[in-house]
């Protein structure tokens, strides 16, 4: 622990290594409170239930980019809550501080990526002839920008936990450098929200010519539920961003750095609400499995011979699919005709069977009736 500046224990010596029997935590402590143990453990708990379920819903509608993305976020927001309960028992180690202040920090970028990757495919499912982007150029402007908050906040996180304590400049540079990648975080999840506004007035200017292949998506109930859910996200997320950004701005000695309830609202239960949002309204549900399929796009541009091929490809695919479908039908047809044509012929020989009957019939009346109508002729008597 830092004993820069600060008044030493009576009796301290060099080596002491504070305790909550040896030191006053309002001093000394990297925290100046005993963070909560309940309150952590709460959370910790509910971020393991969301885990199992984003990996069922991940599997089920094969979001895998979706997944991936909260996944990562869930398992830094694990690691920094982790740290907070070995903090409730040692609140004077500088490696449980470390590990909730760096994951506590890097997680919700996670969460952030999660956002912008629905923005591309609502897109796609609405219209991309609305859109004055494409839905790849969205993807890639966000979440470049979500890299790049990313490997500043790890980076300043490096440097404030490499350096001793006695190095308070590097330290200080170190928060300065993480508040600066909070800031761009700010930045886009700012410009997603402007540009979602303007995407959803130019749906409603333009609703009359919606794309109709995925009307039954858009117009369900579900979906609506959706982009509310995404909307309450996107503001969790970003509220949560600015109070940390405003938290390392004061110092780990500040006022909202040492505040456990403005951490447990602004920064725990924020999180937790845009977790449930996703989880609940998950995209892969709320798109249905064949809609959030349906809604892919490319990421990169595809060359003209490449599109060609695929282009070639999926009609070779029709046409088997279709090759299967019509010998089916063909051999439904032939099985379908066996009886009847069996039931013809017997029917065809009985009455072949009953017109010889009674033609044979006929011919022996007549037969009959033309000796009953031969003349009898009396037999001549010879010699007379």
């Amino acid at each position: 622990m830092s004993l820069v500046g600060r008044v030493v224990p009576e009796g301290y010596i060099e080596g002491f290594v504070c305790t909550l029997a040896t030191c006053d935590v309002h001093q000394w402590g990297f925290v100046r409170y005993i963070p909560s143990l309940g309150g952590n453990l709460f959370f910790l708990i509910l971020i393991y239930v969301f885990v199992f379920a984003q990996i069922w819903l991940g599997v089920k509608y094969r979001t895998t980019s979706i997944c991936v993305c909260m996944l990562a976020g869930l398992g830094l927001e694990s690691a920094g809550y982790i740290g907070r309960i070995l903090l409730h028992n040692n609140p004077f180690y500088r490696p449980y501080f470390l590990l909730y202040l760096v994951c506590l920090t890097l997680g919700p970028v996670f969460f952030a990526a999660a956002i912008y990757l629905c923005l591309g495919r609502i897109v796609v499912i609405v219209g991309e002839e609305i859109s004055w982007l494409k839905p790849r150029t969205y993807t890639f402007m966000f979440v470049a920008c979500d890299v790049l908050s990313l490997l500043i906040v790890a980076i300043g996180g490096i440097i404030a936990s490499i350096f001793p304590l006695t190095n308070q400049t590097m330290i200080d540079l170190g928060t300065h450098i993480m508040v600066a990648g909070l800031a761009i975080q700010v930045a886009s999840l700012t410009a997603f929200a402007i540009i979602g506004v303007e995407f959803a007035l130019r749906v409603h200017k333009n609703r009359n010519h919606l794309n109709p292949t995925h009307a039954d998506v858009y117009t369900s109930q579900r979906f609506k539920f959706f982009l509310g859910g995404l909307a309450l996200a996107t503001v969790c997320v970003f509220t949560r961003s600015v109070f940390r950004a405003a938290e390392l701005s004061g110092g780990f000695t500040g006022h909202l750095a040492n505040n456990e309830v403005s951490f447990m609202i602004l920064d725990g239960a924020l999180i937790m609400i845009a977790c449930g949002a996703f989880t609940l309204l998950h995209p892969g549900y709320c798109f249905t499995k064949a809609g959030w399929a349906a809604a892919t796009y490319p990421f990169f541009n595809k060359s003209e011979e490449k599109i060609a091929r695929d282009k070639a490809r999926d009609e070779r695919r029709e046409a088997r699919q279709q090759a299967i479908i019509d010998a089916n039908e063909k051999r439904f047809n032939r099985d379908t005709k066996v009886v009847p044509m069996a039931a013809a012929e017997s029917s065809e020989s009985t009455a072949h069977g009953s017109d010889g009957s009674l033609e044979a019939s006929k011919e022996i009346s007549q037969t009959v009736g033309d000796i009953q109508e031969v003349p009898h002729t009396p037999e001549k008597v010879h010699g007379l």
